[in-house]
């Protein structure tokens, strides 16, 4: 069995999940995320990026939304149109504003959101923050240059 439950579900124009912000439950909602790709048909460099920048802000609330030791959660909320892929991760954290130095393993989260994504918006509040990423599937006529 996958490890959403079943295809036909993951078919819905819609995936939203919820579960604890650790390093475990990203990787099954990274899981679940590319069932719901597949399900669109949705393959190849396109699910890969969309898989890859929508870890990467799991893996950041995971991270660094909750302090040591207090328990939080993540969503993800998925949207496909005929036209674009848009992608909404949210926490009930603190922000955290990026390390001056973060060495050699960190820091590159939001970059990677940044490369991989068409659009992104980064909104820390005091409740929280929100990463939206969206992927178009056609050029949209406001960036169209033929």
């Amino acid at each position: 069995m996958s490890p959403t439950g079943n295809r036909a579900a993951a078919a819905n124009s819609e995936l939203s999940m919820r579960r604890p912000a650790h390093a475990d439950d990203a990787t099954l909602m990274r899981y679940a995320l590319a069932e719901w790709l597949s399900a669109h048909d949705l393959t190849g460099d396109l699910a890969h990026d969309v898989e890859l920048a929508t870890y990467e802000a799991l893996i950041n609330t995971a991270s660094h939304a909750y302090p040591s030791g207090i328990a939080g959660a993540v969503e993800l909320h998925a949207h496909h149109q005929d036209d674009l892929i848009r992608i909404t991760v949210t926490d009930d954290g603190r922000w955290q504003p990026p390390s001056t130095d973060p060495g050699q393993l960190y820091g590159r989260g939001l970059s990677i959101m940044r490369a991989l994504a068409d659009h992104t918006i980064l909104a820390p509040t005091d409740v929280g923050t929100t990463v939206t990423m969206t992927w178009y599937l056609t050029l949209p006529e406001s960036l169209d240059t033929s």
